[in-house]
């Protein structure tokens, strides 16, 4: 006959597995929970490379399918995935959650992208040449690309060779379209999307009479000019140093290291045309994506030095420094606490931008927006005045409730 003490002994040990196997279950579901995530669209995402073909890459990003690289995407990068390996981590950028066979769409153009910037600020430092092919033709010079990045060659740094082995200037900038240039680069900026490229190399007797014009002309001075060409990322202006302006000054420009010009340089006999960049950000205060909508070649426009390089022999020029900031006077209307209308113009992940009267813009931040609570762009909204941020150029509004939420009812 059992005992009752081996009975109870026999339970208590059926409950303990019982226990385990219902714990361990637990674990099982909530560590599948953290593995699997869900995904959105342009999420950027960190994953391990599971295979590489002609076809397609396969990488393991954690989510219940794999990755998957594959038809332009796949082209658009295979410079880099010619150096890719299983085992390498990457990092992509979601195109679609999940296609028809239930993959992650990726993309690794930002990779492919960030790395080419490195490369080329590195091909600058050591003076390197590389090749890039010629696009299309603007007044000013030739777009380029080099793998992928868009770059300028001004038409006065273009060469072609002779049958003498000689250097020069092409009959024809069109010529050109579809052709392998090798360049130089002298200058690379990845934040502002900046490539100038340049197949002439200065020498010494060049760079003294470029030197020699940028010593006429000081930070702050008000210059006159013809627009030479026209590009996403700025336009150039062709100014005539003879002609600077040193009466009218421009106090808002910070001064930084200029040189007094000398009467000796306004004498001399060398040429006195020299080129500058206007910058995207430096065309006016209000945001311009496209400058070609808004000038052209062979316009004349009144800029400002705002910085030169010595090294280089480079200029920087501005037009809305010469401009009143239309921000200063429209914000004065918008006090704290005021209640305005205005339009959703730009709905983001971190708010939503609002049109306001005088032509500028609010931004009502995520934190700000009650829960459950969607905009559309093109619709109406009604907003208070959180704060005034002068130096930023920002408003800050916060949505009006007109309606108590349902759980206060």
């Amino acid at each position: 006959m059992v005992s009752q003490k081996f009975r109870d002994k026999q339970l208590q040990s059926n409950t303990d597995k019982k226990s385990q196997l219902t714990s361990s279950f637990a674990e099982l579901f909530e560590s599948s929970q953290k593995k699997v995530t869900s995904l959105r669209r342009n999420q950027e995402v960190v994953g391990r490379v599971i295979s590489v073909s002609p076809q397609e890459v396969l990488i393991d990003i954690g989510a219940k399918s794999e990755g998957i690289v594959l038809g332009r995407e796949l082209s658009a990068v295979s410079e880099l995935v010619s150096k890719l390996s299983a085992g390498d981590s990457v990092e992509a950028t979601v195109l679609y959650p999940e296609n028809d066979a239930g993959q992650v769409v990726l993309s690794l153009r930002k990779l492919s992208g960030e790395k080419r910037w490195v490369e080329l600020e590195e091909k600058k430092d050591n003076s390197e040449d590389i090749e890039v092919v010629a696009l299309e033709v603007n007044r000013g010079g030739v777009i380029c690309d080099y793998l992928g990045i868009h770059g300028f060659l001004p038409a006065s740094q273009l060469t072609q060779s002779s049958g003498s082995g000689q250097a020069k200037e092409p009959a024809k900038l069109t010529d050109l379209i579809g052709r392998t240039l090798t360049a130089r680069v002298i200058e690379v900026d990845r934040g502002s999307n900046r490539l100038i490229l340049s197949q002439k190399q200065p020498n010494k007797k060049d760079l003294e009479a470029i030197l020699a014009l940028l010593a006429k002309v000081k930070i702050g001075d008000k210059v006159s000019g013809v627009i030479s060409a026209v590009l996403p990322f700025g336009i150039f202006v062709e100014i005539d140093t003879d002609k600077v302006s040193q009466v009218s000054k421009v106090t808002n420009v910070s001064k930084g290291d200029d040189q007094e010009g000398g009467d000796e340089s306004s004498k001399s006999s060398k040429p006195s045309k020299l080129e500058g960049l206007v910058h995207i950000s430096e065309l006016s205060w209000e945001k311009i994506e496209e400058p070609a909508k808004f000038f052209k070649v062979g316009d004349k426009v009144d800029v400002v030095v705002i910085a030169k390089d010595e090294a280089t022999g480079r200029l920087n020029l501005s037009l809305k420094q010469l401009q009143d900031d239309p921000f200063a006077k429209v914000s004065a209307q918008y006090t704290k606490d005021l209640e305005v209308n205005g339009i959703v113009a730009k709905v983001t992940p971190f708010g939503v931008f609002v049109s306001l009267d005088g032509g500028i813009e609010g931004l009502i931040h995520i934190s700000k927006i009650p829960p459950n609570v969607n905009f559309e762009v093109g619709q109406k909204v009604e907003c208070s005045v959180e704060a005034v941020d002068l130096r930023s150029r920002r408003i800050s509004l916060v949505p009006v409730v007109r309606e108590k939420p349902v759980l206060y009812r």
